[in-house]
């Protein structure tokens, strides 16, 4: 399979004839080959675009919504399919795609369509931005694209998307939809690449706003290469997130469920968590049941299966895993599961559970992006938000225990959104961390301050 460059309605590849090689997490094997795109290919797209704009920008909006509602049905129609696509390429189960990615992207085209029958005030007149770059990395890749370009045509906005290296099926998938609904040509242009092309995507002056998801090295980079020209900017960084059980928690029958959050796309998902928070007290009972529910694991070899153990994105992520690890134990952490790379086909490592680790460490406080999960035992309750919160990063969180311990752990975390005794489950929200995990203006309305600009009117006609 060789996956291309979307531009102008029809799938082309690079002028440089340059090509990526993406290979399957679950067995190693080759899955395709995929046009690497340079700066003149980012121009192409960018021309295509400005082709298109005076047109779309003047679309009515009854029209925009009903290509919106066209693409959520062309996204319905196979969404079997597409998530067991998207699957493939990110080592993921096929069934939380289609929940948590697929289902959710339809669910976000129709909201937003709906939204756009809804009056604005007399006096605020709402016009599109222009050109917008959207930069996304690979896990759940066409959700979060979705929730970006969904608001951004809903205003009127020509786009510019870059799909990561890692998951370069989301391009195709996004492409077809676009071309089931018959989205005129040059409206959404899709580019494959790597870091390089979204730094060229954010410098380039045509572009009027960029957001964007990935690691703090990347959004770093994006926000040097746009803020420099002071355009908008929408960005969502680097998670550090916390899973804590309290005391009167049902530990022992639920662990399956607690560790979904760790295990679930292997910290590698910006949903995922990397810390769990118990109590002293139950330390020992908890211990036991941990490893009698990792004990059980058997890796998922394939999309269509439902084990939580899923493959790492790549080689190289192996790799960082093991040597994170080790630099876990120089830093006093004690390993009490897992580190071993397991022989045969496919990116699979034993998920680490590490104990001990000073909540101070390296560790504990930078992202992890891997199956590193740190566990920290704490005498009192009032403890768990104080090492929480001491992270510079502050995306979410997940709490268990019962409903009368819950709301006072829940208001001293410092992050922007805590699921209660369960996780990741088909919710649409769309969530901006605090501190360092996010910057610039996470307003996700079509009529907004980002994806719009946005002119107050006064005094009478």
């Amino acid at each position: 399979m060789e996956l291309q460059n979307f531009i102008g309605g029809t799938f082309v590849p690079s002028d440089s004839q340059k090509k990526i090689a993406k290979y399957s997490p679950f067995d190693g094997q080759l899955l395709a080959e995929v046009t690497a795109s340079d700066a003149m290919d980012a121009i192409k797209a960018i021309q295509n675009a400005k082709k298109a704009m005076p047109a779309f920008k003047d679309l009515p909006r009854e029209e925009r919504a009903l290509l919106l509602g066209k693409m959520a049905q062309a996204l319905e129609d196979k969404a079997s399919d597409y998530a067991y696509q998207e699957a493939l390429h990110q080592g993921l189960s096929q069934s939380f795609v289609l929940e948590n990615s697929v289902k959710v992207a339809i669910q976000i085209l129709r909201q937003t369509a709906e939204s756009l029958k809804q009056e604005l005030p007399t006096q605020m007149l709402v016009q599109p931005v222009g050109l917008v770059g959207i930069i996304a990395s690979w896990s759940l890749s066409l959700r979060l694209i979705t929730e970006r370009l969904a608001p951004a045509l809903a205003a009127g906005n020509v786009c510019l998307v870059k799909v990561s290296e890692k998951s370069p099926i989301t391009a195709k998938i996004l492409a077809e939809i676009l071309q089931a609904a018959a989205v005129p040509a040059g409206v959404v242009n899709i580019l494959q690449g790597d870091a390089e092309v979204g730094k060229v995507i954010a410098g380039h002056p045509s572009i009027h706003a960029v957001t964007a998801v990935g690691k703090t090295s990347t959004v770093e980079s994006i926000a040097k290469a746009g803020l420099s020209q002071f355009k908008k900017v929408q960005l969502s960084g680097s998670v550090k997130n916390a899973a804590i059980v309290l005391a009167g928690a049902d530990f022992a029958n639920h662990m399956d469920e607690i560790l979904r959050s760790f295990l679930i796309g292997q910290g590698q998902l910006c949903w995922n968590t990397s810390r769990l928070f118990i109590l002293e007290s139950f330390q020992k009972e908890f211990m036991e049941a941990l490893k009698a529910s990792l004990d059980k694991l058997e890796p998922l070899k394939d999309p269509s299966g439902s084990s939580p153990w899923t493959p790492l994105i790549s080689a190289e992520a192996v790799e960082d895993v093991l040597k994170k690890t080790q630099g876990g134990v120089v830093e006093h952490g004690k390993v009490a599961w897992g580190a071993e790379k397991i022989s045969g086909s496919g990116y699979f490592v034993k998920p680490v559970m590490m104990i001990d680790l000073p909540n101070c460490s390296v560790l504990q406080q930078d992202e992890l992006q891997g199956p590193l999960f740190l566990i920290t035992p704490v005498k009192y309750q009032h403890e768990v938000a104080k090492w929480v919160n001491t992270s510079y990063l502050a995306h979410s969180a997940v709490i268990w225990g019962p409903a009368e311990k819950l709301d006072k752990v829940i208001a001293q975390l410092e992050c922007a959104q805590v699921w209660m005794n369960q996780w990741m489950n088909g919710e649409s929200q769309t969530i901006f961390g605090h501190k360092q995990s996010s910057f610039g203006n996470p307003d996700m309305s079509w009529s907004g301050s980002f994806y719009s600009d946005v002119k107050i009117l006064t005094g009478t006609r």
